[in-house]
C-alpha cells in the first residue's frame, strides 16, 4: 500500500513511468515484428501472400521508440527521484550516496565502549568505515549540566551519550548545531539544548532508555547509541591512604591516587541490547577516554566483561595519548593496561593502539604547564604483557593531547582487516 504513495499527485513521477511502461510495450512489439520477418524468411508461401508491410523496417522503428522512451523515463525517474529525496544541504549525488550505504552495510559490526569526548572522537573517524556501529555510553557522569539534570529530574545523565548521538547522526550539520547549542543566560545556562531534548524524551517515554532509542531514531544514527546500563551508579574511587571519594567529578578533581573503583550500587544484569550487540560484534574498541571516570565505568560490569570473552570479536584498546592530570600522571602505556587488568580481571585485548607520533619539544612544554605529559611507549614492558601493539601517528598535531578521528580510525580498521578471523 505504502509505494503506491509514489504515484499520488504532485510528485511528477507518474508521467516518467507510463513513458517507460510505453517504450516497454514498443520493444516488445519490436520484438514480435522481428519474429514475424524472420519467420516469414523461412516459412514458404502460397504464390502472391505478401506481409502488408516489410516487418524488419516496422521492427528498428518501434524497438528504437522503445529505446528513446525507456531511456527518457528512467533517466528523467532518476533525477526526480533524487530530487526528492535530497536535503538542500547534500551535495553528492544519488549514486555517491547509494554506494556509500551499500559500503556502510559491508562495514563490520562494531562496539566501541567508553564515554567523555574521548568515545565520541572515535566515532566520528569509524562512521566511515561501517553503519553498523553500537557505542555503549558510561552514566556515572555527575558533573556540568547532565549533574544538574540528573538531580533535578532523577535520571541518568545525558551528556555523553548527546556526544556520541551527534558523532554518528545523519541528520546533517544544522541538528549537530543545534544539539551542541549551550545556553550562555537565564535559567538554562550551562545547559546543551541536546541534554534538553534527551531529558524531554525521557519525560514523555517514562524511561531513559526508551528515550534514547528515540533520540537514536530521530537523529538517524548509524548503528545505534545505547547507555551502559539503565541503572542511576555513581562512581567510587577508594584511595591507597583508605578514603573514599564519591562521584566522577570530585574523583576527577581530588589528586589522590586511585587503588580501586567501583560503582554504587554495583549494577545488576546488563541491558539485553548491551550484552546482544558485544556477542554479535566483530570489532570491540575499549577507549580512548579518562581511564577512571570514562572508561572503566563501562567494564566494571561481569556481565559486560563475560560477554566481550565469549565475543570472536578482535579486541582493541586505544591508549590515551597525554596523561590527565588527577588520575593518570606519569602513565606509561604499560601502566594504562596493567590498570584494567587489575580493575577487571580476564578481561580479553588483542590489541593495544598507542600513539607513535612526538610533538616538538615547545608544544610538550606548554602541555606541561597544564600538568599533561605525554604517554610513554615503553616497548619492554608492553612486550611482556603479551598484547599486539599497533603504534601509529593517531594525534591530531594542533591538539596532541587529543586522538584524531580519521587517523585513528584508519589505523585500528588496518589492523582490523589485517588480522581478520
Amino acid at each position: 500500500m505504502v509505494s503506491w504513495r509514489w504515484l499520488q499527485p504532485g510528485l511528477h513521477l507518474k508521467r516518467w513511468v507510463l513513458a517507460i511502461c510505453a517504450g516497454m510495450v514498443f520493444l516488445i512489439l519490436g520484438a514480435i515484428s522481428l519474429g514475424l520477418g524472420i519467420f516469414d524468411l523461412k516459412t514458404p508461401r502460397f504464390p502472391g501472400t505478401t506481409l502488408p508491410a516489410d516487418p524488419y523496417a516496422v521492427a528498428e522503428v518501434l524497438i528504437g521508440l522503445g529505446s528513446i522512451l525507456v531511456f527518457a523515463g528512467v533517466y528523467r525517474l532518476v533525477r526526480r527521484i533524487e530530487r526528492l529525496l535530497k536535503s538542500k544541504e547534500e551535495s553528492r549525488g544519488l549514486a555517491e550516496i547509494a554506494y556509500q550505504h551499500i559500503r556502510l552495510e559491508q562495514g563490520p559490526r562494531m562496539v566501541c565502549l567508553g564515554g567523555g569526548t574521548g568515545l565520541s572522537t572515535i566515532l566520528y573517524g569509524l562512521r566511515e568505515y561501517s553503519g553498523d556501529i553500537t557505542a555503549i555510553v558510561s552514566v556515572a557522569d555527575d558533573g556540568g549540566s547532565s549533574g544538574r539534570l540528573r538531580l533535578d529530574f532523577e535520571m541518568l545523565p545525558p551528556g555523553d551519550i548527546r556526544n556520541c548521538l551527534i558523532a554518528l547522526a545523519d541528520a546533517g550539520p544544522v541538528m549537530a548545531d543545534l544539539m551542541q547549542y549551550r545556553f550562555e543566560e537565564g535559567e538554562l545556562a550551562g545547559h546543551s539544548f541536546g541534554n534538553l531534548f534527551i531529558t524531554v524524551l525521557a519525560q514523555l517515554r517514562g524511561n531513559f532508555g526508551l528515550a534514547v532509542r528515540e533520540a537514536n531514531r530521530i537523529l538517524s544514527v548509524r548503528g545505534q547509541v545505547l547507555p551502559a546500563t539503565l541503572e542511576k551508579v555513581n562512581l567510587v574511587a577508594t584511595h591507597p591512604d583508605g578514603s573514599k571519594t564519591t562521584g566522577q567529578r570530585l574523583i576527577a578533581k581530588c589528586g589522590k591516587p586511585i587503588e580501586e573503583l567501583s560503582l554504587k550500587p554495583k549494577p545488576g544484569q546488563a541491558p539485553e541490547d548491551v550484552i546482544e550487540a558485544i556477542r554479535n560484534a566483530e570489532l570491540i574498541i575499549i577507549g580512548p577516554g579518562s581511564l577512571y571516570t570514562s572508561v572503566l565505568p563501562t567494564l566494571l560490569d561481569e556481565d559486560v566483561v563475560e560477554a566481550i570473552g565469549e565475543s570472536r570479536a578482535q579486541v582493541f584498546y586505544i591508549v590515551n595519548t597525554m596523561s590527565q592530570p588527577g588520575e593518570t600522571e606519569e602513565f606509561t602505556a604499560s601502566r594504562y593496561l596493567e590498570t584494567l587488568w587489575k580493575h577487571v580481571p580476564g578481561l580479553r585485548i588483542d590489541c593495544a593502539v598507542v600513539n607513535g607520533y612526538r610533538p616538538s619539544a615547545k608544544k610538550l612544554e606548554e602541555l606541561a604547564v597544564s600538568g599533561v605529559k605525554l604517554t610513554e611507549y615503553d616497548r619492554k614492558e608492553m612486550a611482556s604483557l603479551e598484547v599486539r601493539v599497533l603504534l601509529r601517528d593517531v594525534v591530531d598535531s594542533d591538539s596532541p593531547q587529543k586522538h584524531h578521528p580519521q587517523k585513528l580510525a584508519k589505523a585500528v580498521m588496518e589492523a582490523f582487516a589485517a588480522n581478520r578471523k
